[in-house]
């Protein structure tokens, strides 16, 4: 009789396993919101969905979501003051919502290069991709989701998580900003004329770093590795922590200086280490 009800129980147990492994593996969906005219100021506020905003095919902005669940009605799209706005409907979580076997759908809005563009974005669980486009200035503000920025062309921007990694890579930005509470920051193969990164409990990563104006980076708890792709000729440093490593072909000890010293970077960390190399 035991035998028989752990075979019934084992079976059990692989029919709901498949069932869940089958569920995860359907393939997503895409829902084509509509097509609209372009715009200069673009404003998205998003609660729990994802958000991708890529490059547009042609002169209009694309708005579709991508998922298993999808509802037209998730989203809310206004067109007004020369601003496109895309609010996403807040609705009573079930409990049920807490449990996922699959990812969170996305939003995914395609802008054109027809004319310059300012990105507001305000974003809470979900993640943040911006990928491939060009824009005058980005204002980015999430709480848990997870920011990437890649291939992004932008005279300023200006970037603030409190608890979700940030990425920037292969990026062109004039002017950066990025304020984070718990999350690591990380950087890789970026331009730029000034950057001030600042984050309380984590650590900042520059990979393929290339010399700059003005780079300030600042962490309470966190490492501060910074690795130049090659080696800068004009460099003054600035640094405080309790264990500091620098391995910068030319650099000066006393003066802290590599050549004249035109441009400037700083690194201060309370319990952290700083590797500059």
């Amino acid at each position: 009789m035991i035998r028989k009800l752990l075979f019934v129980l084992l079976c059990g147990i692989i029919t709901v396993t498949v069932t869940i492994i089958f569920f995860m593996k359907q393939p997503a969906k895409i829902m084509t919101i509509g097509e609209y005219e372009a715009m200069p100021h673009i404003d998205v506020t998003v609660d729990i969905l994802n958000i991708k905003i890529t490059d547009s095919p042609d002169d209009k902005i694309h708005v579709q979501i991508q998922g298993h669940t999808l509802n037209k009605n998730m989203l809310t799209i206004s067109e007004e003051n020369n601003t496109f706005a895309i609010k996403e409907q807040k609705h009573k979580k079930n409990w049920t919502e807490n449990i996922r076997f699959r990812p969170q759908d996305t939003i995914v809005v395609q802008l054109p290069k027809s004319q310059n563009k300012t990105l507001t974005l305000s974003g809470k669980d979900g993640d943040v991709l911006i990928q491939d486009v060009t824009l005058d200035t980005v204002q980015l503000e999430t709480s848990a989701g997870i920011t990437q920025l890649k291939n992004l062309s932008a005279s300023n921007a200006k970037i603030q998580s409190n608890d979700g990694n940030v990425t920037i890579a292969d990026s062109a930005i004039d002017h950066l900003e990025v304020t984070s509470t718990a999350g690591d920051v990380f950087m890789h193969a970026s331009l730029g004329l000034t950057s001030t990164i600042k984050t309380i409990d984590g650590q900042i990563k520059m990979t393929e770093t290339k010399e700059q104006s003005k780079l300030h980076m600042k962490s309470v708890s966190g490492d501060i590795d910074t690795h130049y792709k090659e080696p800068p000729t004009s460099l003054q440093l600035t640094t405080d922590g309790p264990d500091i490593v620098i391995k910068l072909p030319t650099y000066d000890k006393e003066t802290n200086l590599i050549g004249s010293g035109t441009n400037m970077l700083s690194a201060e960390t309370k319990d952290g280490r700083i590797l500059i190399k």
